[in-house]
């Protein structure tokens, strides 16, 4: 390409005619012949080709119009959803916190039972106490004043009894405190399930308030993805 090709051209009369043209630039006039911007103007403006276009610009209103009242409908079906679901989590948030109260309750009776109980197998140890020291007593006296009686019998009798109430207790102190232990994971796994349907019901009530005109919705890449860590409906 010479150096004519930056805006320089020489007009000829066969300018007009296609393939003959030298080449030009952009500040070029003559890319078009007059008889073809003629003939272009011609076939744009002819009534098949306005048709056409009126025809496109019709179905075009009718296909926002249609995609309006889609989205319209879909929005009613979805804030119907997002009701239904606060609904849910407001009956299920009251499940759960009459759950944890009464959970609490039972883990303060168990406490209660459990300071008895050791109240109790510390109040053993007194009667236990007075009847080994009589055993121990009796076995100081004179030898011909050994001798097993009705009184040494009830003795060791009730160092027997006293013996297995204490076993009783400590066996059911144990279960106290290990039910209690129980209670006081389930109750940690309650409260943190109470806490996850207290953040989704507030998410859940402001989405209820947003509007295709709210301010605060922004487009984010991925937000229709189903969560890899998001649970079923059921298992919910």
């Amino acid at each position: 390409i010479g150096p004519w090709a930056a805006g320089h051209l020489d007009w000829t009369p066969q300018a007009g005619c296609t393939g003959v043209r030298p080449v030009v630039d952009k500040y070029s006039i003559t890319r078009y012949s007059t008889g073809e911007w003629r003939k272009n103007n011609q076939y744009t403006l002819t009534p098949r080709a306005t048709d056409k276009a009126r025809a496109l610009e019709i179905q075009t209103k009718k296909d926002i119009e249609k995609a309006f009242v889609d989205m319209n409908m879909k929005l009613d079906d979805s804030n119907k959803k997002v009701d239904n679901r606060i609904k849910d989590l407001t009956y299920w948030k009251k499940q759960v916190e009459k759950t944890v109260n009464a959970i609490t309750d039972e883990i303060d009776t168990l406490d209660e039972n459990r300071a008895k109980l050791k109240g109790a197998c510390k109040i053993l140890m007194m009667p236990e106490a007075i009847s080994r020291e009589c055993l121990e007593l009796r076995t100081n006296r004179y030898e011909p004043d050994l001798v097993r009686d009705d009184a040494e019998q009830e003795l060791i009798k009730e160092v027997a009894i006293v013996g297995e109430i204490r076993r009783v207790f400590l066996n059911t102190l144990a279960k106290v405190e290990e039910q209690m232990l129980m209670n006081k994971a389930a109750k940690a796994s309650i409260e943190l399930d109470w806490s996850d349907k207290m953040v989704a019901l507030k998410l859940d009530r402001k989405n209820a308030t947003l509007s295709p005109e709210s301010n605060l919705i922004l487009y984010h890449p991925g937000v229709a993805r189903w969560p890899e860590n998001a649970t079923t409906l059921e298992y919910w």
